[in-house]
């Protein structure tokens, strides 16, 4: 068995651990949510029922429904709001790519002026995308993840689904190979490989010539 084979098969192994454990983790976060959702509803209730005093009841009431709608906004503010691209350290990769649906990892050097192109176009997709997570890695700084996944050519942008690697687009030749490549372009590849969603309004509908 050759060593690429061994080491994609290491890094396969060490993820689908890393997310089953997680998994476990947001299952028992979860039940212990519901847990106390469900004993702060019979407690709300309880006292509704021992109170004899309408008004009291009604007051009540609308607490209930205002502590309800504040829940609903919060959830609706997390979900439309601009997506996430920052740097993460070595430590941080495994949760990081496992605790979404889908990632999308920019292995960088701070020095590759093709580099900072990238961080550009990412950033500019990130904040339209909030169902995917956005992350960059100092591939100086990460040697262990730059081995095990062959990362050869910066920039690389690896495409993780439920933290399993799926895709990556190396240097510039998916985008033409020029340094010039509108974010449009950028976009039209993740969208292509099912990494982000088509938004009306985003780059994703503008594909540039390059794409025709």
């Amino acid at each position: 068995m050759s060593n690429s084979l061994m080491g994609n098969m290491l890094v396969e192994s060490v993820m689908e651990k890393a997310i089953k454990d997680k998994m476990k983790e947001q299952q028992a976060k979860q039940q212990e949510e519901e847990r106390r959702r469900a004993a702060r509803r019979q407690y709300e209730e309880e006292d509704e029922d021992d109170c004899d005093d309408e008004d009291l009841k009604e007051m009540l009431k609308k607490m209930r429904e205002q502590r309800a709608k504040e829940l609903q906004e919060a959830m609706l503010k997390k979900n439309k709001g601009f997506g996430e691209y920052r740097e993460i350290v070595e430590e941080e990769f495994l949760p990081s790519v496992t605790k979404s649906e889908f990632s999308v990892v920019h292995f960088f050097h701070r020095d590759f002026e093709r580099c900072k192109i990238m961080d550009k176009h990412l950033l500019a997709i990130s904040q339209q995308h909030p169902e995917t997570k956005f992350y960059s890695l100092n591939a100086e700084k990460s040697p262990f993840f730059v081995n095990k996944l062959q990362i050869q050519v910066l920039p690389t942008v690896c495409l993780f689904v439920n933290g399993v690697l799926k895709n990556r687009i190396v240097g510039f030749e998916e985008m033409g190979g020029r340094d010039t490549f509108e974010t449009g372009t950028l976009a039209h590849i993740l969208l292509r490989y099912g990494m982000i969603k088509v938004r009306k309004g985003s780059n994703d509908e503008n594909s540039s010539d390059e794409d025709k």
